[in-house]
C-alpha cells in the first residue's frame, strides 16, 4: 500500500536534509584518517631534590693525651721531651696551655703542645720518675680545664754510700750491718771498690774483698747484687761502698798511685834445719 503522497513528500524532503550531514561527517572521518595527530608529551614529574651532604659537627670540646718522646726509661740528666695530642675542638679556638713536672724541670715549651724537660735530680726521687701534667683551657665554659698526664721512668745515678779505710773485724762488720739494712729496703746494686796501700801486703785488696762479700751474703744479700772490684793502689788502705740502680751508670777505680810504683818486701828466705 503506497504512503499517501503527503507523507512520501515529508520523507523525501527529511532524505534531502540528512544526506548532506552524513557527507559531511564522511568527510571530516576520512580528513582524520588522513591527519595524525602526535600523541601528547608527558608531564615529566618533579625529581626529589638532592640535599646537600651534612657538614660534620666538631664537638666543642677536644680529646687531649700526652705522651713522652723517647724510650721507656731514660738515666737521670738526660732530656725528655713530652708531647700533647689536642684532638677535635673549635679549631679557631687557640687553646691556652700549662705544664707542670714533678722531678727535674722544664728547659723550653711551657705554653706549648711540645717541652723538653731536664731529668737532672729526678732519679734521686722516691718514685724515681718524671710525670708531666698538661691543663688547656679557652674552649667554652662546659668543657672546663682539661687535664691529662704522663710519666717515664728514670735511672738514678750511682750514689755512694760511704767509705772507711783500714779497720779491725769488728768495725768492718759494723758497718756492713748499716750497709745491710739499706740494701735489705732497696733493689739497687752494690760496687765495693777496695784500694791497697802503697805499703800493703800482697793480696792485701783480693782478701779483704771476698770477705767482706761473703759476710754480706751471709747476712742475707744476694751475692749477684754485689760487684767488688780490685781499685788499684792509693797511698792507704781504703774501700768505697756505691748503692748502683740497675741500669746506671756505674762508678770507675781512682786509684792514685801507679801500680809500677809498688814493691812488695821481699819474703825472706826459709831457713834450711
Amino acid at each position: 500500500m503506497e504512503a499517501p503522497p503527503l507523507e512520501k513528500s515529508a520523507m523525501e524532503k527529511a532524505a534531502i536534509l540528512i544526506l548532506p550531514v552524513l557527507m559531511a561527517f564522511s568527510f571530516v572521518g576520512a580528513a582524520a584518517q588522513k591527519t595524525r595527530y602526535p600523541f601528547p608529551t608527558p608531564t615529566p614529574s618533579p625529581s626529589p631534590s638532592v640535599s646537600p651532604s651534612p657538614v660534620p659537627k666538631v664537638a666543642p670540646c677536644p680529646r687531649i693525651s700526652v705522651q713522652p718522646q723517647s724510650a721507656r726509661t731514660i738515666r737521670d740528666g738526660q732530656p725528655v721531651v713530652f708531647g700533647a695530642n689536642i684532638q677535635g675542638g673549635d679549631p679557631r679556638i687557640a687553646p691556652i696551655i700549662n705544664w707542670n713536672v714533678s722531678a727535674g724541670h722544664i728547659k723550653d715549651g711551657q705554653g706549648t703542645r711540645r717541652i723538653e724537660v731536664d731529668s737532672t735530680g729526678a732519679g734521686t726521687t722516691n718514685d724515681r720518675e718524671i710525670k708531666a701534667d698538661i691543663w688547656v683551657g679557652g674552649y667554652p665554659s662546659e668543657c672546663g680545664n682539661f687535664q691529662a698526664s704522663a710519666s717515664i721512668k728514670v735511672i738514678g745515678p750511682a750514689v755512694k754510700f760511704g767509705e772507711f779505710g783500714a779497720l779491725d773485724a769488728k768495725a768492718v762488720s759494723e758497718n756492713l750491718d748499716a750497709l745491710v739494712s739499706f740494701l735489705s729496703q732497696s733493689t739497687d746494686n752494690l760496687y765495693l771498690i777496695g784500694y791497697a796501700g802503697r805499703n800493703s801486703p800482697r793480696g792485701f785488696t783480693f782478701t779483704s774483698i771476698r770477705q767482706m762479700k761473703d759476710e754480706l751474703a751471709t747476712k742475707g744479700i744476694a751475692a749477684r747484687r754485689i760487684v767488688a772490684i780490685d781499685g788499684g793502689f792509693r797511698e792507704e788502705p781504703l774501700f768505697d761502698f756505691w748503692i748502683v740502680p740497675p741500669g746506671a751508670e756505674p762508678p770507675r777505680p781512682k786509684p792514685t798511685v801507679n801500680r809500677n810504683e809498688i814493691v812488695y818486701p821481699r819474703t825472706p828466705p826459709a831457713k834450711k834445719p
